[in-house]
């Protein structure tokens, strides 16, 4: 009995780590151009990206986050799920992502457009 708890125990860790929890399914942003910005609006919360000029030798423009006001979105989920710190690592690099994914989908899609 022991073991099948330990072996059970690790399976739902092993599962836990291998499928990342989704916090931000509940949220559809709108993208918003103010002036060279981009804003990814959450509605308690914004993202905000803008277009550097990055490299040495070869200069590239590179999307750059460079505001993230995030904390009333990670408190409503907190509500719901009681995060852990590890947890807090793991929204941080979702609202990364989920916010960029948001902001490049708007700028192609703009881009297809003229």
């Amino acid at each position: 009995m022991y073991k099948w708890i330990v072996d059970n125990y690790i399976y739902k860790k092993l599962l836990t780590f291998m499928v990342p929890k989704q916090y931000l399914t509940g949220f559809t942003p709108s993208v918003i151009v103010s002036g060279d910005n981009y804003i990814v609006d959450y509605g308690i919360g914004e993202c905000v990206y803008t277009y550097q000029k990055m490299g040495k030798r070869i200069k590239q423009e590179v999307l750059q986050l460079i505001k993230c006001d995030m904390w009333k979105v990670i408190t409503l989920i907190n509500e719901d799920n009681q995060l852990d710190e590890g947890d807090y690592r793991d929204i941080n690099m979702e609202i990364r992502n989920h916010s960029l994914r948001y902001v490049t989908e708007f700028i192609n899609g703009q881009s297809l457009h003229l």
